[in-house]
């Protein structure tokens, strides 16, 4: 297995485990429980520093192009977008967050694994 299949086989599990944490994390309810909230923070990080450091050493051997950047635009901006409506929804106050921030927490992981495998494909094209 070569390093870029080994980039994806790790990002694919990533996803996995933030998953399912996410759906363990919103089946158990406030005040999240440390471990399984920990893992799936940690989980998150992890697989954008590993996109980071991928985007970053492919661009140090290959120009992208702008369907390239745009891709990597959008899964950035996902990610970001997921990272806001986490850190809303686990904010322990006593007045609850608007129901389309839990709303959009639930929906933007799908966009974001979808965008993730499309920038990766992308990238691993090169």
């Amino acid at each position: 297995m070569n390093t870029n299949q080994l980039r994806v086989v790790s990002v694919g599990a990533g996803f996995l485990i933030m998953f399912l944490s996410g759906f363990w994390l919103n089946r158990t309810g406030k005040p999240y429980g440390t471990f399984i909230f920990t893992i799936h923070k940690l989980i998150g990080v992890g697989m954008g520093v590993l996109l980071f450091v991928t985007v970053r050493q492919i661009l140090q051997t290959t120009p992208l192009g702008s369907i390239e950047i745009a891709a990597v635009v959008f899964t950035v901006l996902f990610f970001l977008a997921i990272v806001t409506t986490g850190s809303l929804l686990s904010i322990p106050i006593s007045k609850p967050m608007p129901n389309i921030v839990s709303k959009l927490n639930k929906i933007l992981p799908y966009f974001t694994v979808l965008s993730t495998a499309v920038t990766l494909y992308l990238l691993n094209r090169k």
